[in-house]
C-alpha cells in the first residue's frame, strides 16, 4: 500500500516468533492485494476499472471495509470520504502538484456522492462512470486490526503492528510495562525532534494523519494532500490529528475525518465516541486535546468541552 509495516512480538520461543511474523506479512501482503492503489492487479484496481459497468465480485473483506467506509462517512458528516480519488488525482500531489480551478473540481462532484456505491454480500458497484473508491485513509489501521488478529489467534500474547503512522498495540512488553508510543509533532521531523506526547497502550489504536508528509507550496500557500470531500480543496486549520481509538480501523478513519473536521466539532464528536480521544495541532501550533485523552506529556493545551 505504497507505505513501510513493522510488526513486533512477544513470544515464548524464537521459533514461535518468527512463525507468528511471517504469517503477520503474509496478512499483509493479502490485505495488499485486495487494497493497494499502487497495483493494477488488486482488487481495488478492479472495482475502479469496473466502474459504471455493473457491480464487481470482491472478497469478504473487501465488502466489509466498503460498509465501515461508508459508517464513517455518516459518522463524520462526509468529512472522510472515501470517493475523492478523482480529485485527489487531479490536485496530483506529491508527483504532479497543480492547483485545479473550481470549474474542474465542480465537474468531479457527482462523482463523491456516497449514494452511488452498492453493496451486496460479495459485490461493490460503482454507479457512474469516472467513480474511483479509494482506502488509503482507511485501510492501513484495518490491516493492522488484520493482523493483530492473527497474531492472537495464534497465541501471541503481545505485540506492535505499525503500518506507516497506523498503530495497534496489545498486551505488555516482556518486562510487564506497557508499550510506549510516540506522538510526532507535525513541525518537527529532525534528528533530535521530541515526541509531541507518549502514549502508554496495552490494547487499542492510534493514528495521525497531518499536512507535512505530502505537501506543495505556491506562492506561500501550503497545499496538503487531506481534501476536504465537501469542497475538494486541501483542508484548513489543522496541522495535525493523532486519534486514540478501540480498534484501528476506527483510528485510522477518524484521524483523516477530525483532521478536516477541526478542533471546535471534533473535540466534541471524539468525545461523543466511545473509548476515542483525539489531540489537534491547529495551525497556529496550539494543542487542543478532547477530554480523556491518555497522554501524558501534553503542554500548552486547551482542553475544549464537547457539551
Amino acid at each position: 500500500m505504497g507505505t513501510t509495516v513493522a510488526i513486533t512480538v512477544v513470544a515464548p520461543t524464537d521459533a514461535e516468533g518468527y512463525r507468528a511474523l511471517e504469517a503477520g506479512f503474509a496478512e499483509v501482503a493479502h490485505m495488499d492485494a485486495v487494497f493497494s492503489n499502487y497495483r493494477q492487479d488488486s482488487d481495488l484496481a478492479r472495482v475502479n476499472r469496473q466502474a459504471g459497468k455493473g457491480p464487481a465480485t470482491v472478497p469478504e473483506v473487501f465488502v466489509d471495509l466498503t460498509r465501515r467506509s461508508l459508517d464513517m462517512v455518516r459518522i463524520s458528516g462526509g468529512a472522510f470520504n472515501p470517493l475523492v480519488e478523482p480529485a485527489v488525482k487531479l490536485w496530483g500531489i506529491p508527483q504532479t502538484p497543480r492547483v485545479p480551478t473550481e470549474a474542474q473540481l465542480a465537474v468531479l462532484r457527482h462523482l463523491t456522492d456516497p449514494a452511488n456505491v452498492r453493496v451486496t454480500a460479495d459485490s461493490v458497484e460503482l454507479v457512474h462512470p469516472g467513480m474511483s473508491i479509494g482506502f488509503g485513509a482507511i485501510a492501513k489501521g484495518y490491516t493492522a486490526d488484520r493482523v493483530t488478529a492473527l497474531l492472537r489467534a495464534r497465541g501471541i500474547r503481545a505485540g506492535i503492528v505499525a503500518v506507516a503512522g497506523d498503530v495497534r498495540a496489545f498486551g505488555h512488553r516482556p518486562d510487564g510495562a506497557p508499550w510506549h508510543i510516540g506522538v510526532r509533532p507535525p513541525r518537527g521531523d529532525g534528528p533530535d525532534a521530541q515526541p509531541l506526547d507518549t502514549l502508554e497502550m496495552t490494547d487499542g489504536a492510534v493514528s495521525t494523519s497531518g499536512d507535512y508528509e505530502r505537501f506543495f507550496e505556491i506562492d506561500g500557500v501550503r497545499y496538503h494532500h487531506i481534501l476536504d470531500p465537501r469542497t475538494l480543496w486541501p483542508s484548513k486549520g489543522v496541522r495535525s490529528v493523532t486519534v486514540r481509538a478501540p480498534d484501528g480501523a476506527t483510528a485510522d478513519g477518524l484521524a483523516t475525518a477530525l483532521f478536516v473536521i477541526g478542533p471546535d466539532a471534533g473535540v466534541p464528536l471524539a468525545e461523543s465516541l466511545p473509548g476515542v480521544s483525539a489531540l489537534f495541532v491547529d495551525q497556529a501550533g496550539r494543542v487542543i486535546a478532547s477530554r480523556g485523552w491518555p497522554g501524558r506529556r501534553v503542554t500548552d493545551s486547551e482542553f475544549l468541552s464537547g457539551s
